[in-house]
């Protein structure tokens, strides 16, 4: 699965490369997250479309519906919801409202994946070979905090199959998120876009633009830090 990712370019640098409207200007900081830890529900940049129109915003990982809980309830809840399985997507309630009408990208440098070996599992860095963006096929949602009446956007990640390398770095689950090509985005965004060319499009990508390193064992202490992107040698992990 995919709980851990890296955003470390600024918004209009986002909007720039995939012809978007920044909205919500004033909510669009420029924090820069070398290692974004899902369970943190950070807020991330994203991509929707609105009539037609693409548009970078900010959105919380963890996809909260609008069930009438509380925030606290919510964000418990939403800890099993930072991705989504495309076998089941259409049939799970958290989920099944939001693939239909409510798609989103997620740009990202790179994530993070651990790989089993022995009775330990070391963390490795995946990253596109060209060094620009991987663009994570999402489903979002809004939600109304009843003690506010604030409206919230939040969303998952679309997971699938492994492919070939990531198959060999997620060895035990043999999953990844769902990577769409710059070409299927408006397909993707477009709340139109049929379920059969939905399916289509939630297909695992091939592992050719892709290419990944070991990082220290110690990511998740290590943070949102620059050292969590430094490539380690196999040696000093084993």
């Amino acid at each position: 699965m995919c709980y851990r990712a890296t955003q470390t370019n600024k918004p209009y640098e986002y909007a720039e490369y995939y012809s978007a409207q920044l909205i919500n200007e004033a909510d669009l900081n420029d924090k820069i997250y070398y290692h974004a830890n899902g369970f943190d529900h950070p807020q991330l940049i994203t991509v929707t479309a609105n009539e037609g129109m693409r548009v970078v915003e900010r959105m919380q990982w963890g996809l909260m519906a609008n069930w009438g809980y509380s925030m606290d309830e919510m964000l418990k809840r939403a800890k099993k919801t930072l991705n989504a399985r495309s076998e089941t997507i259409f049939e799970l309630s958290s989920f099944k409202n939001s693939i239909m009408a409510k798609r989103c990208i997620m740009p990202v440098n790179g994530f993070f994946e651990y790989k089993k070996v022995g009775n330990d599992k070391l963390p490795y860095y995946i990253h596109p070979k060209d060094h620009r963006f991987f663009n994570f096929a999402c489903i979002y949602a809004v939600y109304k905090d009843p003690a506010t009446n604030k409206w919230h956007k939040s969303y998952s990640i679309v997971t699938g199959p492994a492919n070939e390398l990531m198959a060999s770095i997620h060895n035990t689950e043999k999953r990844q998120p769902i990577i769409i090509s710059n070409d299927q985005i408006n397909a993707w965004l477009d709340p139109s876009t049929s379920k059969e060319e939905i399916i289509h499009l939630m297909e695992p990508c091939d592992d050719t633009n892709m290419a990944a390193y070991r990082v220290d064992r110690d990511l998740i202490k290590i943070g949102n830090n620059p050292e969590a992107l430094k490539e380690v040698p196999e040696t000093t992990l084993l």
